[in-house]
């Protein structure tokens, strides 16, 4: 009976350790681990801590990992809203970007300032399409660890503006049905007449069932793929 219990209860504190991390996530926004400064990073990976030990240390009493869990969101909380309002701040917490080529030259002492090797610096690059250090003319460190790169004029894409040719701007699509369900919300943003819509179905002899998915651009032009 008393390990029935003790499922029963780890089951419990397990549920409440997810729906923290859930609340606690929402509370901290949206960004992704490639873009998480190293701060973040250790944030995230202490929670992740706690919770795992909340919800399988039946010893620890439920409030004292809420509490933990909730002071770590709170203060990566704070960091981010300090680094915001301060340039010298962000600085020191998450660092500044290193150059390590500059017009096509490798920076050594900077290389080592990254900590990382020229193998390292290789590999980003052939993961970046550039095979040949001499088609970089700069390599930057974000704050984030991850490399960009800026190719010489020579290896850069055209763009239209290389032909003087200035494209008309597409806008967004909406998409005003999903899986056969009418998204009214999209309709109203697109500022599509939900009327003119079911016509356009039924003169194709379709229903919104019979649509995976429908879009709509900024022309008012209703694209339809069918299940």
């Amino acid at each position: 009976m008393g390990d029935f219990m003790d499922f029963v209860y780890i089951i419990i504190l397990s549920f409440v350790s997810i729906a923290v991390l859930f609340i606690l996530t929402k509370l901290s926004g949206y960004r992704q681990i490639s873009e998480m400064s190293f701060f973040d990073y250790v944030i995230g990976i202490s929670i992740g801590s706690i919770a795992a030990e909340m919800a399988t240390n039946i010893d620890l009493e439920w409030w004292k990992g809420v509490t933990a869990m909730t002071f770590y969101a709170l203060t990566g909380i704070l960091i981010s809203y300090i680094s915001q309002k301060s340039i010298k701040a962000r600085k020191f917490i998450s660092g500044q970007p290193i150059i390590l080529i500059e017009k096509g030259k490798i920076i050594k002492k900077n290389l080592k300032k990254a900590k990382i090797e020229i193998n390292d610096l290789l590999t980003s690059a052939r993961g970046n399409g550039y095979f040949n250090l001499a088609d970089i003319d700069y390599a930057i460190m974000e704050t984030t660890g991850k490399i960009s790169f800026m190719p010489v004029a020579l290896k850069r894409q055209l763009t239209p503006k290389d032909f003087n040719f200035a494209p008309e701007a597409e806008g967004l699509y909406y998409n005003v049905i999903i899986d056969g369900i009418i998204i009214e919300n999209d309709i109203k943003n697109a500022d599509f007449d939900r009327e003119e819509l079911l016509r356009q179905l039924r003169n194709k002899g379709k229903k919104p069932e019979d649509i995976l998915l429908a879009t709509v651009d900024s022309k008012k032009q209703l694209t339809l793929y069918e299940k």
